[in-house]
């Protein structure tokens, strides 16, 4: 009788996977953990396609994958990329905006706090008068002595500015006789006190040449009196005169 001879064939890639289903079949996951890990597969070789969606956790990376990830390049965020009122106070440094970052009269006051701009933040002959609205500025707001001739337009003051009251006021005159006098006829000045004052007296109707009129103080200190005289060699027939009258501080 012939002898027989088995030749063994390597088992082909279907029947490789079939062997190794039943290998797993039965010796358990447990012997499927030996026979694959992480040290049989080569580096570079797992591409996304063979990961599972969603499988990948902040755990299953290192430190430094996470930093990276959670970092925000530099030049990265525009302004395209930022919403309106995103950024805040809060989110500037100090000192981080600077002149040149702050467009030509993008600044209202709503935009600044209270006391935020100090004497430091403006430079000399900054403000002009286009700067500032009527009754912008107050007298809290100037310091003493921090205004002097040369910040005042020529011919820009009126008696109201300087003077501590102003008002008007009526003198009838009776008729004088040459180089006679009227008795002084006392003005009170509600408010204020005003002995020590200066008061000036100035008529607002027409006032003939003959007369002169005189200012002078009385015993109390909100009244002062006015008394007019004829000068001339005539009399003056009566009538009633206009004034106006300033109190200046001494």
């Amino acid at each position: 009788m012939g002898s027989i001879h088995l030749r063994l064939r390597r088992p082909s890639g279907p029947m490789l996977v079939a062997l190794l289903a039943l290998f797993v079949a039965l010796g358990g996951p447990a012997e499927a953990a030996k026979l694959i890990n992480g040290s049989k597969i080569q580096p570079g070789t797992v591409a996304s396609k063979q990961l599972k969606d969603r499988s990948i956790k902040p755990r299953d990376l290192s430190n430094s994958a996470v930093r990276m990830l959670l970092s925000t390049p530099n030049d990265s965020v525009s302004a395209l990329k930022l919403r309106d009122n995103s950024v805040t106070t809060r989110a500037l440094a100090p000192g981080s905006v600077l002149t040149g970052a702050v467009g030509d009269n993008t600044l209202t006051a709503i935009d600044l706090a209270s006391n935020a701009v100090r004497t430091e933040e403006v430079a000399d002959n900054a403000i002009g008068q286009s700067e500032i609205r009527n009754n912008g500025v107050a007298a809290s707001e100037l310091a003493d002595n921090s205004i002097d001739g040369g910040e005042i337009i020529d011919a820009g003051l009126s008696i109201r500015d300087i003077a501590r009251k102003v008002g008007t006021l009526e003198l009838t005159i009776r008729q004088l006789a040459a180089n006679a006098c009227e008795p002084p006829q006392p003005i009170d000045v509600a408010g204020i006190g005003i002995r020590g004052d200066f008061i000036v007296l100035s008529p607002t109707s027409p006032w003939p040449s003959e007369l002169v009129y005189t200012v002078n103080g009385t015993a109390s200190e909100t009244q002062f009196k006015v008394q007019v005289c004829n000068r001339s060699g005539a009399p003056v027939p009566a009538r009633t005169y206009g004034f106006n009258y300033a109190v200046l501080g001494y």
